[in-house]
Parts: structure tokens; sequence; C-alpha cells
């Protein structure tokens, strides 16, 4: 990833896509690939995503370059973006993604939308401590 970015933002898009092709079929060919394994397979999806994103220098500026710098933080520190297709349930670029981290989206989009399924999703804050809050 790291090599596909400096690669991109020199100008060599063809070379980035070209070394992100090349990740993919070392990565297509190791035993978790083989398996079946869902980290394996959620990396290659984010692989190939970065790849379409290099399709153009205009693609790349306009969202390219954000998505590969959010996929090298995330898999250097080994935890979860805050990039919309990681949290899309029916999306494989998912690595690192916490229950929690699900619920807090899942709410926070939901209150964005004013959805009234929004409502039922939020707990009452003295749920957390035990009791409700007195009357005053």
């Amino acid at each position: 990833m790291a090599t596909a970015r400096a690669l991109a933002e020199n100008g060599d898009l063809a070379g980035a896509v070209s070394a992100l092709e090349s990740f993919r079929k070392v990565l297509s060919e190791t035993a978790s690939a083989r398996s079946g394994d869902r980290l394996c397979a959620s990396l290659e999806a984010e692989v190939k995503e970065m790849e379409e994103r290099m399709a153009s220098r205009h693609v790349y500026e306009a969202s390219g370059r954000a998505y590969i710098l959010s996929g090298l933080s995330s898999h250097s520190w080994q935890r979860a973006t805050a990039r919309g297709d990681s949290t899309d349930g029916s999306s494989l670029v998912q690595a690192y993604q916490t229950p929690s981290m699900v619920e807090m989206v899942t709410r926070s989009q939901a209150s964005l939308l004013g959805s009234p399924s929004g409502q039922r999703l939020l707990r009452p804050m003295w749920s957390s401590f035990g009791s409700q809050p007195k009357p005053r």
C-alpha cells in the first residue's frame, strides 16, 4: 500500500495499480486466501477498491488518496477506520471492527438521518448506571 501510494503521489497511477495488483496476486496465493479466510478476503477487497480509486488523477485526488491513507493508518494501528465502507455490513472491508464500533456508527447514522428507528437504538444514559435519575 505504501509503495502504491508513493507511486500515485509521484503521478504514476499505472505503476501504483500494478503494485496493488501484484500484492493481490501474492495475497491470493497464501494459505489464508486458499482456505477462504474472511480477514484475507477483506484485505483483498480493500486493495481492489484502492485500485479502482486510482482510475484517474481526478478520482485519486477526490477520494483515492484519502482512502489509501485511511487504509495505511488502519493497518499500521490494527484499528477500524472511519471510512463509510468500513461500517457497511454488506462490505468485506471491515477489518478490525468491533461490535461497539458498529453500534456507535449505527446510532450516529440513525440520528443524523432522523430515522425513527434511531430513537429505538438509543438507550437512556442512566441504564449504564443501573438506576434512573430521580425527579426534582
